[in-house]
């Protein structure tokens, strides 16, 4: 799948502008020989070119064919500076989802809660507005300060959080309305955090506590909530959450707040190893894309190696019956693994697909699809970057490459890889991996395990010989042994009767 370039509507009118309210008479014309600095004068009529003493250029003699190419090249400038600065600013874009990708479309649009402008205001998502105003209330009572204070703070942000929008897709026709929306959903959010900080156990104050009415609307709405704000096209960015995160007293605590999402919603059993300079280290977008950054993890991934120069193609995608012919078993990493940690591991004589465990409910899948994503709208090509930009993309697509059927769905829950499931049947599963990949672009780890494959089918490829016969003959086999164990069973027995 090739990236999709945002369209940049500003540069549209820049360009209308430029062509449709032109003078009159001809515009100036700089030529290359001299300075930017110096003028150039429009000709009255058809004479020469001349240099005054003082260096100033005075067109004289210009043709209107040459006119016109310096219009078109003026012009292709602006269109590349244009491209190059959509390019830059992919990566703090508030994104949104690619209307291409039907199979996917139910991840994409928030149903409970809304959080930006672009479904501000939708009537199925009016009846969370109410609790906003209620966070920002004791959001504000928290800090301190005053209510002009606390909105000066997000108004002084507000421009710069503007232009990380589509302007043409926002549901905020106003200024005002747009920063009342910041001020209001970022305190909304930022409660729910405190709420996920504080939810299981007491922290000894190290963070704010939610009001117990908050607490009982978060608790009995969690799944729903999360999923929304999880959301590619339902996000926040991140500079007005963190402005005003740094005026509560005390902030929630970050690593509780990763940890705990990771342990729920990939059942990792384990809080995440996070270290408080993670934030300084990256800028986020918006809390998906923090999300997505702490949990892909740092783990060191074995390295397949390069493809054998020997092998003159490479299948790149293996089907699960050909993984269990050849002698690879997908299991499981171990608990403390990364999700980023998936390779080939060698046994003796069979190897191993390894895989992070995932519990895979609607939460989870909603949060796994947002984050691919994310990869995609922002790494416009997975091969040339770091596989870090591009995990969450091979995660999926590995567990699709080894996901025919229903009933391969049910040796990945067997096998413990997927866990949970409540509210995705097999089926469901099914239907979502075959989406991914129909739908999104495979990540580099991805093509770095299929090459582990390729190179462990080539180094054991007479051993995998023997190994294939016996896998697709297992049950006449089986049969033959035991007949031949019970004809021996019964010699012996005949014996001791002689």
């Amino acid at each position: 799948m090739q990236m999709q370039v945002a369209y940049d509507y500003d540069y549209e009118l820049a360009v209308a502008d430029y062509w449709e309210g032109r003078p009159t008479m001809e515009p100036n014309v700089w030529v290359p020989a001299l300075p930017l600095q110096m003028t150039v004068a429009a000709p009255a009529s058809n004479t020469d070119l001349v240099v005054s003493s003082t260096g100033q250029q005075q067109l004289v003699q210009e043709s209107t064919d040459d006119q016109h190419a310096v219009e078109v090249e003026l012009v292709c400038k602006e269109v590349t500076r244009s491209l190059k600065h959509t390019v830059d600013k992919m990566a703090m874009k508030m994104h949104l989802f690619p209307p291409n990708m039907e199979d996917l479309a139910s991840y994409a649009a928030p149903k409970l809660v809304s959080i930006g402008p672009y479904h501000y205001g939708e009537g199925a998502l009016q009846q969370m507005e109410s609790v906003k105003h209620a966070a920002a209330v004791h959001f504000i009572d928290n800090t301190g300060l005053s209510m002009q204070e606390v909105y000066g703070a997000v108004c002084a942000v507000a421009d710069e959080a503007r232009g990380h929008y589509e302007e043409d897709k926002m549901r905020t026709p106003s200024d005002d309305d747009f920063k009342h929306m910041l001020l209001f959903d970022g305190c909304f959010l930022l409660q729910y955090m405190v709420f996920w900080c504080t939810r299981s156990k007491d922290d000894g104050g190290a963070t704010a506590r939610v009001d117990p009415s908050l607490r009982s609307i978060f608790s009995s709405n969690d799944s729903r909530i999360f999923c929304d704000v999880v959301l590619l096209e339902n996000q926040l960015p991140w500079v007005v959450v963190d402005t005003l995160k740094r005026l509560m007293r005390p902030p929630p605590r970050m690593e509780v707040f990763f940890g705990r999402v990771r342990i729920t919603k990939l059942h990792t059993r384990q809080e995440l190893s996070f270290v408080p300079d993670t934030l300084a280290a990256y800028t986020p977008p918006h809390l998906l894309g923090l999300l997505r950054y702490n949990i892909v993890g740092n783990a060191q991934v074995p390295n397949p190696g390069d493809l054998s120069d020997k092998l003159m193609e490479v299948s790149w995608s293996v089907g699960v019956t050909e993984l269990a012919e050849i002698g690879i078993e997908v299991t499981p990493n171990d608990i403390r693994d990364d999700l980023k940690k998936m390779y080939i591991h060698r046994g003796c004589c069979t190897g191993e697909l390894r895989l992070a465990s995932v519990s895979l409910d609607d939460a989870t899948a909603t949060f796994l699809v947002n984050m691919a994503v994310f990869e995609m709208c922002t790494t416009p090509d997975f091969r040339r970057d770091d596989h870090e930009k591009s995990t969450v993309c091979s995660y999926l697509w590995l567990l699709g490459m080894v996901t025919d059927s229903v009933n391969d769905v049910e040796a990945l829950r067997n096998k413990h890889i997927l866990e949970g499931g409540a509210g995705l049947t097999n089926e469901d599963v099914l239907k979502l991996f075959t989406g991914v990949e129909k739908h999104l672009r495979a990540g580099k780890r991805y093509y770095k395990t299929i090459v582990g494959i390729a190179n462990y089918r080539y180094d054991r490829r007479w051993w995998i010989m023997f190994y294939r016969f016996g896998y697709r003959n297992r049950a006449t086999i089986i049969t033959v042994v035991t007949a031949i164990v019970g004809a021996v069973g019964l010699l012996a027995t005949l014996k001791s009767f002689l």
